[in-house]
């Protein structure tokens, strides 16, 4: 049976009026991917599993749709990480991929884990309801009630096995986080590869300053209540931080939202010697 095509009676009757803040940026994302084909059809994505979700919600996409950027800019930064999941897929057959805050991102669907491959979305416990009841299930996909922040409390629920190859994806998430817990956060997954013995890749997307101090005046994120908390001026700072993940390449996902943010990324890195504005970053520790 195509799972997409025909969502079973568990999917039916489920909202979202009981998400608010943080969780309810999930929407975003969302109306981002379900709007992709009419706003941004020279992107070329396409997310069955993710009409699938909107269908069973009855979810109106508008609301978010007219932050145009950040339409956009969900698209292209999705696409960017899957490639990076693509590419770790390919060179580690059995390996475990672990969602952080995972929303209903149907990252899964779009790329068909092969068997041998874990994935674990990570999310809080109301998310994952509405995930475990609109997001069409794949057979070595599962999602995880967590406080994904505490390493500790989940790592052993996860199969992280010893020597086992794990990707931390962490879409639309660092800049919520605390500064401090996030890099503690940091710091423990990359001490916790250490004593795994594991090879460690972390790509997540990070916040500038600039973004964090503008946070109430996004046009998206506002209107959930919800605000940033954490940016670093150079996606290097967390390497300075966190020695032990080497950054291996970034993404100036800002430059491709349009002309409007292309043109106030190239002013910032001007006014800044460099700096990104908001950027995708993949990290390694070897």
């Amino acid at each position: 049976m195509n799972q997409i095509a025909s969502l079973p009676d568990r999917m039916t009757g489920q909202d979202t009026s009981t998400l608010s803040g943080v969780p309810e940026t999930l929407l975003i994302t969302l109306a981002a991917r379900l709007t992709a084909a009419r706003q941004n059809p020279d992107l070329h994505f396409v997310d069955p599993a993710a009409e699938a979700v909107g269908r069973a919600l009855a979810f109106d996409p508008e609301r978010f749709a007219g932050d145009k950027a950040s339409m956009r800019g969900s698209v292209v930064r999705g696409q960017w990480l899957d490639g990076v999941v693509a590419e770790f897929i390919q060179e580690h057959p059995h390996c475990l991929i672990l969602s952080v805050g995972s929303g209903l991102d149907t990252r899964a669907n779009r790329l068909s884990p092969p068997p041998g491959i874990d994935w674990i979305d990570l999310d809080f416990p109301e998310v994952v309801a509405l995930r475990n009841a609109l997001v069409p299930a794949l057979p070595n996909v599962r999602a995880l009630a967590a406080d994904a922040t505490d390493v500790a409390a989940w790592s052993g629920s996860v199969g992280w096995e010893e020597g086992r190859p794990v990707l931390v994806v962490a879409e639309g998430v660092s800049m919520y986080l605390d500064p401090i817990r996030a890099l503690s956060w940091l710091q423990a997954l990359a001490a916790k590869a250490v004593v795994r013995g594991s090879a460690l890749w972390l790509a997540l997307d990070l916040a500038s300053p600039l973004m964090v101090a503008q946070s109430h005046r996004h046009p998206s994120v506002s209107k959930t209540g919800a605000k940033f908390s954490w940016g670093v001026r150079r996606p290097e700072e967390v390497s300075r931080a966190v020695p032990e993940l080497r950054l291996v390449e970034t993404y100036d996902v800002a430059r491709h939202c349009g002309a409007a943010s292309a043109a106030i990324a190239f002013l910032y890195r001007v006014l800044t010697l460099g700096r990104p504005v908001y950027s995708c970053a993949l990290f390694r520790n070897s």
